[in-house]
């Protein structure tokens, strides 16, 4: 199942171009981001004192996936979309990992603003970042909006 806020996403494998099917495809499947003050609920609205948690997922199927070693590397960007936010540029990451990973972005570094977030997915045989392969994917979010805290009402 696509996440909620997935706006867009892909992931090419080492033979994507060869228009050769079921040999190894990739697929984004999810970037959730998720707010760990209320029970890791999905959201789109945070607030600028509380840290919040985004899930990169993704996938690779066909004949080939089980030869695929190595390591993942991820990084997760921001980018302000209401020219006030002052979130930009590489906001976490870490290497190497398998599949999926939870980002955990902590005060201070949320700040006030209107965001879209982008996860960048690269494979690397020896997991050194310097070192990749021709899998690359990424994965694109709804906009999200951190806030001052939130007052709310029933």
């Amino acid at each position: 199942m696509a996440s909620t806020q997935l706006r867009s996403g892909s992931l090419q494998t080492t033979v994507t171009d060869t228009g050769v099917p079921k040999i190894l495809d990739g697929q984004v499947t999810g970037l959730d981001v998720l707010d760990p003050t209320e029970n890791n609920e999905q959201t789109s609205l945070l607030e600028v004192d509380d840290e919040f948690d985004v899930v990169l997922s993704w996938e690779l199927t066909g004949n080939s996936t089980p030869v695929v070693g190595g390591y993942w590397i991820v990084s997760l960007y921001s980018d302000d979309m209401d020219g006030q936010g002052l979130m930009t540029g590489l906001i976490a990451g870490t290497s190497p990992l398998k599949f999926q990973h939870k980002f955990t972005v902590s005060p201070p570094k949320p700040q006030v603003g209107l965001y879209q977030l982008t996860a960048v997915i690269n494979e690397s045989p020896t997991g050194n970042p310097n070192q990749l392969t021709e899998m690359f994917g990424y994965a694109e979010s709804t906009p999200i909006m951190i806030t001052k805290t939130v007052v709310e009402t029933n």
